[in-house]
């Protein structure tokens, strides 16, 4: 539930357009860290927000941001989200091997 109230706090604090069922579509700067690499990007980023997948975020590939180095594609499922009113970001945490463990993705509109 806190994944999904991070995702309704950050949409507030930005005022983001959704489509005609909800989705959201915007520009965005993405900072991911992780042991085994980093990237700043700025990308395309979708929020899901309902059925199925809601609450499902993707990251367009963009620059050094590539689906063969990083996990583009998050769930509530796997991954933990919050919103942070100070630095107005929504925060993605999770670990994998691909990353080399613990990873934290933080989410800005542009």
């Amino acid at each position: 539930m806190e994944s999904f109230n991070a995702i309704h706090d950050f949409m507030g604090a930005y005022s983001l357009e959704t489509d005609q069922v909800g989705n959201l579509d915007f520009r965005a700067f993405v900072e991911y860290r992780s042991p085994r690499r980093n990237a700043s990007e700025i990308t395309n980023v979708r929020i899901i927000r309902n059925g199925y997948q809601d609450g499902q975020i993707s990251i367009e590939e963009s620059g050094d941001l590539v689906a063969e180095d990083y996990h583009l594609d998050f769930t509530t499922q796997y991954q933990k989200y919050r919103y942070s009113e100070e630095g107005e970001k929504l925060s993605v945490a999770g670990s994998s091997p691909k990353m080399g463990g613990k990873y934290s993705v933080a989410i800005s509109p542009v």
